[in-house]
């Protein structure tokens, strides 16, 4: 890895101190009686950045005020230093003398200066001709230690309208929040500060554990030398000088969403560092004030922008908030991982919950043992989570701890009896059987009639015709077992309709021709643009049924489940239907995690759900749910199911507009809430059941809870924009929206037991305030194209 000189390192904020300074006037000559000598260092390492390095070098030879001497420090790259040597001879340039890094090429540069003051300038940066003036008459007062300056933004193309300028030192440069005169303040800016070198050999410089190595982008380093630099001299004072300026250029690669998350998890994870080596109170002192009182006045200053006709000030209060957040989640995830350290426990990354068993009880057929045996990497299993079946309902998840050796199958029965024993009544008494005084091992109901039991009566030889749509881009393990699945739904008339969002890559053809010629039900169609919801409307377009029925390719299916799917339809205003995701493994840490989230199941309760409440449906029983006074229904709507598994009337979905391509995620909530907000009703049918293999990787795991909140953030944006009457409501119940986003005990996080990573809940975080840029970049991309 390589020097990235011109890095975008800084604080997150300077505020002003109490303590008094001489501040000398910054307009007097420079050059009187003791003014001290300087040594101007730029760090460099690598050629592609030539051209910005000879403007650099040529701005800091054409200074008001003549430095002493000027170093040019190449980090590891011999072809680059034969170049700098023989374009600028009269330089005095060296090889980093250290390990890769920025730190350690700025020591280099301190070891070789001359001079009293050591100037650092990035190598992507042009001093404006009276910097140096500007920075040395301020170290004639013996009391200053270091001095800094200004860092203008210098675009490579135009500014983002959606960075907030509190985040300009994402970019590594100045930003609202800083003094706008000389003041005494914690840290300089990375890319325009200077030091007594007296000072820099005290504290052995920068610390190479800290600042950036080649293009990633962390920092900090000149934020602990500061405060290390005040722990040694505390009469000691660092000036912000705003008139000596440096124009910092921002090339567009540093203009993205995703340079925005890595820059700021890095400086929160950079901050960490530095609290730990520094203590918190001087660490994080300046950061608290910023965020207290700088960020949320730009929250408040992109709203009224909003009001004043700004729509891109909406976008400005959202990247506030979730700068704050993604900085937060890296500073986090660091405190933990030095925590775990700190008593000995694994990184927890790799360490988490143990192992849960998920396994199907039919109590028609019997209660089993459950043995703790054949985890993963043999590992046992310390639990279980088990699905509670009668003549194929679902009547609740059972989770149990395993003792050594597993539960015993009478161990396993008292359990479920003791938990589930009003839903067996209730099922079996609605069925016309006889209910159970106890339950032991043996199989439930299997002497007595089938009853009235929906699942139990063989399907209607009437049954709509049904389109079953199953995108895929053919990359997943599982693509074969899910169409295995479907090919065994014990229902009669439908179709299958694989649409291809990869057909650059033959294999789906290929798998899809086989299997068509065996069976006619499977069709095969194409969608070059990428993106689920532009797959799913490809086999809306193509479908025949009556109803159209959405599957991922990463399930396993029940055989009922296009039955159940369909008996959802219950009512001529119910124009959707959801079904039954649960977790097909829980092996891993992540697995857990997402199930602890919330999984993508939603209960065995059957739930009709409309523009005024919710409505329970159990056995035959319709129960209206009093909705609390401060409800935010009908805008959760997480809760009404998800696109793997759902189904439509044909002809309404495609009145409703299919899907929009222009979400980058919640494509499928989007059309839940937009059904419910039309007027028509959602039944969520447990009994439509398909088994999901949640990622394995806790990398993967963060990426999904990213997207979830990008998919919430990305919908609600689209109400607000959209729809007036969603706009007040929506406003109106905001305040209730952050709690129950943000309260442990809430519905949506009660269920994240201890050890449950905070991170995962910043990232969601992240990703919700992240929506409505999201949004608006999907929109105007949308236009464009239209155009």
């Amino acid at each position: 890895m390589t020097i990235h000189a011109g890095s975008a390192e800084t604080s997150n904020a300077s505020s002003p101190t109490s303590e008094p300074v001489a501040v000398l006037d910054p307009a007097a000559p420079a050059r009187l009686g003791s003014a001290p000598t300087v040594t101007v260092v730029v760090c460099v390492y690598t050629e592609r950045r030539w051209p910005q390095i000879v403007r650099a070098v040529h701005s800091v030879l054409a200074q008001d005020v003549p430095a002493d001497q000027v170093v040019v420090v190449v980090d590891h790259n011999p072809a680059l230093l034969e170049r700098v040597c023989a374009t600028f001879p009269e330089l005095t340039v060296v090889p980093n003398a250290g390990p890769r890094g920025l730190s350690a090429a700025r020591n280099t540069g301190v070891a070789r200066a001359t001079g009293e003051i050591v100037a650092f300038l990035d190598d992507d940066a042009e001093a404006e001709p009276d910097w140096l003036a500007r920075l040395l008459p301020h170290y004639r007062d013996q009391q200053v230690l270091a001095v800094g300056g200004h860092a203008v933004p210098a675009w490579e193309e135009k500014r983002p309208r959606w960075l907030p300028p509190e985040f300009d030192w994402v970019v590594g440069c100045s930003f609202t929040g800083q003094p706008t005169e000389v003041t005494p303040v914690r840290n300089v800016i990375g890319c325009n500060m200077s030091f007594r070198r007296s000072v820099l050999n005290r504290t052995a410089g920068f610390d190479p554990a800290l600042g950036r190595v080649g293009r990633t982008p962390v920092g900090c380093e000149e934020t602990e030398l500061c405060i290390r630099i005040r722990q040694l001299e505390p009469d000691g004072v660092v000036l912000y000088e705003p008139a000596a300026r440096v124009r910092h250029r921002v090339t567009v690669d540093r203009t993205t969403w995703r340079y925005f998350r890595q820059r700021c998890f890095s400086e929160g994870r950079s901050k960490a560092v530095v609290a730990r080596l520094v203590g918190s109170d001087a660490g994080l002192a300046t950061e608290r004030t910023y965020t207290r009182h700088t960020l949320p006045a730009g929250v408040r200053r992109g709203l009224r922008q909003v009001r004043a006709g700004d729509r891109a000030g909406l976008l400005r209060s959202g990247a506030i908030v979730a700068g704050l957040l993604v900085t937060a989640a890296g500073y986090v995830s660091a405190q933990a991982m030095r925590a775990s350290q700190a008593v000995g426990k694994p990184d927890p990354r790799r360490a988490g919950p143990a192992p849960v068993r998920v396994l199907a009880v039919e109590l028609s057929e019997g209660v089993p043992d459950i043995p703790d045996t054949g985890g993963p990497d043999g590992a046992r299993y310390a639990a279980a989570q088990v699905l509670v079946r009668l003549h194929g309902e679902p009547l609740g998840l059972v989770d149990v701890a395993l003792p050594a050796g597993g539960l015993t199958a009478p161990a396993l029965t008292a359990t479920i009896r003791d938990r589930l024993a009003t839903a067996i009544d209730g099922h079996l008494h609605h069925d016309g059987l006889p209910t159970l005084d106890r339950l032991d091992t043996r199989p439930v109901g299997e002497t007595v009639g089938t009853g009235s039991c929906p699942s139990r009566r063989p399907a209607a030889a009437h049954a709509p015709f049904v389109t079953v749509i199953l995108p895929t881009c053919g990359r997943t393990p599982l693509f074969e077992s899910t169409l295995d699945s479907l090919a065994a739904l014990d229902y009669p008339h439908f179709e299958i309709v694989v649409v291809d969002n990869a057909p650059q890559v033959s294999d789906t053809a290929r798998t899809i021709a086989s299997r068509s010629a065996a069976d006619p039900r499977f069709r095969y169609t194409s969608e070059r643009r990428p993106g689920v919801a532009q797959a799913r409307n490809r086999g809306l377009a193509e479908a025949r049924g009556e109803i159209v029925a959405f599957a991922d390719d990463d399930l396993v299916i029940d055989r009922g489940w296009l039955r159940n799917l369909v008996d959802g339809f219950t009512d001529d205003d119910v124009v959707g239907v959801t079904g039954h995701i649960l977790a097909r493994e829980l092996d891993t840490p992540a697995q857990i995690w997402l199930e602890q989230y919330g999984g993508y199941g939603k209960g065995c309760q059957r739930r009709r759900f409309d523009r005024s409440g919710v409505t329970t449906l159990d056995a035959g029983d319709a129960r209206r749910v009093d909705l609390p006074p401060r409800s935010l229904h009908p805008y959760l709507p997480g809760s009404y199911g998800s696109g793997a598994n759902m189904a439509f009337r044909t002809d309404a979905l495609r009145r409703l507009g299919a899907f929009d391509p222009r979400l980058r995620s919640g494509e499928d909530i989007d059309l839940l809430l937009r059904t419910v907000l039309a007027g028509h009703a959602l039944t969520y049918e447990p009994g439509a059941i398909t088994w999901h293999t949640h990622r394995r990787e806790l990398r993967a795991l963060r990426r999904t809870m990213y997207q979830y909140g990008v998919g919430l953030g990305t919908v609600l944006t689209k109400c607000l924009t959209s729809d007036p009457t969603a706009r007040r409501e929506l406003l109106r119940r905001l305040p209730r929206g952050i709690a129950y986003a943000l309260r442990p005990g809430s519905a949506k996080n009660n269920r994240k037991q201890e050890g449950y990573p905070a991170s995962l809940t910043v990232l969601e975080l992240c990703g919700l305030a992240l929506g409505p840029v999201y949004y608006a970049a999907a929109a105007a991309r949308s236009g464009r194209s239209r155009r």
